[in-house]
This record gives structure tokens, sequence and C-alpha cells, in this order.
């Protein structure tokens, strides 16, 4: 049976993909919102730094997911940055560039936060995974189909006030979808026992034990630690490669996202073929491909190159969530998924300083051709000698509703 069948993913799946509108039609501006108020291109990826930032914290932030009830967390971090974004209606000039940085910073928090990751283990049968996993991108990335564009058209015709009252909105109504979905949560850790370090790193000690998640992190770290030069030499590549303004990233995102929905809808056919390291492979081929492509000063060859770079990033994501999923007990997925997320973001906010530092110095397609060096690395570190796939560790929702003793929300 599909999972858009089962009413509790639905409403989830709605929240997800109008806060993800919102999100993406905001946050994206911001770079270029930065970039206007001082017209430096460093400025505007130092944007995507601060989004990056609190994946630093993500072993406090896993705990936390694993010592609280996942639904009323979420619930809580939706409404306290409905109220927050509300703070960037100060900003005037470049001397509040600050504010723009510090809700960049709370973006991160929100991306970082394994909460929803988590509430999935618990809301679905392990059947489900890679497809629910599939279907949140997929309609997270359509929604950036239309919601950069939309979001430079707003912020050019009306200003970036409608836009932060926009945001604001969209994680209103994912307060209220969220709300209505009924969960059986498996109990939170309870208190005591190991010491403190002990428990902050038992993500890190989950996937190190587990070969499978090994590879799939360990891959995506190198990945990430070339990949963040992007983030500022993409402006580099509209202005100078391609003689557009700045405000042409929001259709590099629509296009890049238009991939990423194509990509998302078919990687529940590629789990199911291939594996979740069969299909890492064929996401960090796509990279590569689309690196090269990026590097050139042709509009079309630019574009398709951004679209297998939109393809490649969703099936990274839905191989590596889908392996989290099936090889985690529920009450360390928080902390799975933040001792993943932080390495992960660490590499990422060093390449992305390291690209704001070298962009004045290093050619943009230099930096578009060493990202595909490394993603063809990549494709072969998970291609060849795989580790043989763990048994998969039931859900709460693998047991039938009568069985069950968790408390319901």
């Amino acid at each position: 049976m599909s999972v858009l069948r089962e009413p509790r993913f639905r409403r989830l799946l709605i929240g997800e993909t109008v806060s993800g509108f919102g999100d993406s039609a905001l946050f994206l501006a911001l770079a270029v919102w930065a970039r206007d108020l001082t017209g430096s291109d460093a400025a505007a990826g130092l944007v995507f730094l601060f989004l990056t930032v609190p994946g630093l914290a993500s072993p406090l932030l896993g705990h936390l997911v694993d010592r609280a009830r996942r639904k009323p967390l979420l619930i809580s971090l939706y409404a306290g940055m409905a109220l927050f974004v509300l703070s960037l209606l100060a900003v005037r000039s470049a001397d509040d560039l600050w504010l723009i940085y510090l809700a960049a910073a709370a973006y991160g928090f929100m991306a970082v936060i394994p909460a929803r990751n988590a509430l999935l283990k618990d809301l679905l049968p392990s059947a489900a995974a890679a497809e629910a996993r599939s279907w949140l991108i997929a309609t997270r990335e359509g929604a950036r189909v239309v919601s950069p564009a939309a979001g430079t058209w707003i912020y050019v015709t009306y200003g970036p006030e409608v836009l932060v009252l926009l945001d604001s909105a969209t994680f209103v109504v994912a307060v209220v979808a969220l709300a209505g979905v009924r969960v059986t949560e498996s109990p939170p850790e309870a208190r005591g026992g190991e010491p403190l370090g002990r428990r902050l790193m038992a993500g890190f000690a989950h996937v190190r034990s587990v070969r499978l998640l090994r590879r799939l992190a360990g891959t995506l770290v190198a990945f990430m630690a070339v990949v963040g030069v992007m983030e500022t030499a993409v402006f580099s590549a509209i202005d100078e490669g391609l003689g557009r303004p700045a405000e042409f990233f929001g259709v590099v995102a629509s296009v890049q996202g238009a991939g990423s929905a194509v990509a998302g809808l078919g990687a529940i056919v590629l789990i199911r073929r291939l594996g979740e390291l069969g299909t890492a492979a064929v996401a960090y081929g796509l990279l590569a491909a689309g690196m090269l492509l990026c590097a050139f000063p042709s509009l079309p060859v630019f574009l398709g190159g951004v679209v297998l770079i939109g393809m490649g990033v969703p099936l990274i994501a839905v191989s590596l969530g889908t392996a989290e999923h099936l090889y985690t007990p529920s009450r360390l997925q928080g902390r799975v998924g933040a001792a993943v997320g932080m390495v992960t973001d660490g590499a990422q906010s060093m390449s992305i300083a390291a690209g704001a530092a070298l962009i004045g110095v290093v050619d943009h397609r230099v930096m578009y051709a060493a990202i595909a060096a490394v993603s063809l690395s990549c494709a072969l570190a998970v291609t060849v000698r795989r580790p043989p796939a763990p048994a998969v560790v039931p859900s709460l929702a693998d047991t039938p509703a009568e069985e069950r003793s968790a408390p319901t929300a």
C-alpha cells in the first residue's frame, strides 16, 4: 500500500511542503538580500555558512530529540520560528546584516534538529521508510521549483517584508497540520544511566558499528568537505560566467529544485533495485557530471548541470536517510541523525568559508572541477567492496496497534 494512503503521513507531508515553500522562498532570498545590502558576493555566500553552523551543536540536539516526545517538540519549534522570522522586518541597511545571518542560523537550527525523521520511525512501518522519505524530498524540492522564483519576484516587486510575513504564515500551517497527527511514540530515553558524554556520543558509536551507515556517512563527509565552495562559486558563475544579475540565483534554485523533485520521486525505485549504496553511487555520478557542466559559460549547458546536481542531492539524502531509519533503534534516531549532521555540516561549513575566502583568487570553474573529482571518488567508494545490509531494527509501527503501550499524542 502506498504511504500516501496513510492520513497521518499526508498531514505531515502537507505541513512540511507548505513550510518548505515559505522557507526556500525566504532563505534563498536572504543571500540576494545580503548582496544587495553590501554589494559583496562573499557576504551572500556567508548566508550559507550561517545556515550550516548550527550543525556543530548536533550531538546536544540529537540527545534532546531522544529524550523528548517528538511531536510536541516539532510543534514548539514551528511556532517559535513563526514568531522569530518576524525579526527580519527590522532589517533596513548593511548595519542590520547580522539579523539576516541570525535568521539563516535559525533556519540551520531547524534543518539539523532531527525531530521529524525520528518521529517517522514511530509513525511508519519499516517497509514505508524509503517511500516516505522520497515523497518528503520530492514535494519539498517540487515546492522549490516555484518558490525561489516566486520569492525573488516578491522580493523585487513588494520588498522582503512581504516575504517574511509569508514565511511566518507557512510555519503556522505546519503547526496546524502536525497538531492533527496522532502517533504512538516510543518511550523517551530515561534520565540517568550512562555518563552524559557517552550518551551524547552514542550516535557516532552506532554509525561506526554499522558498516553500511559508516560507508554512506563517510562518503557524504568527503563530498561536503568540497561542495560548500559552490555556494559562493555559483554567484561568480552567474555574474562572470553567464553575465546575469544576482537575482538569477532564484532561477538557478528553481531549476535545481525541478531536478530534485524528479529524482525524489524516482528514488524509491532506485532504492528497491540498487539498495542504499547503489543509489548513492548513482547520485555521486550525477553530481560529478553536473559540476563539470556548470563550469561552462553557456546558459543551456550550465542549467543542464544544475538539473543533474538537483537530481543527485536528494538521492544521497534518501539513501542515507533510509539506512538511518531502517538500521537504527527509535530512541537512537535523534543522535544518529545528529552525528551524521554534525560531521557533514561541519565539513560543509569549512568548505563554504573556504569558498568565500578563495572566490577572489580561484576561478569558479576550478572550484566546480574539484567538486566533480571528489564526487567521482565518492561514487567509487560506495561501489567497491560493498558491506552487506545489516538487519532491520523494527519500528514501533511494525507491531499491531493493540500491542503498543507507549503514549499516544
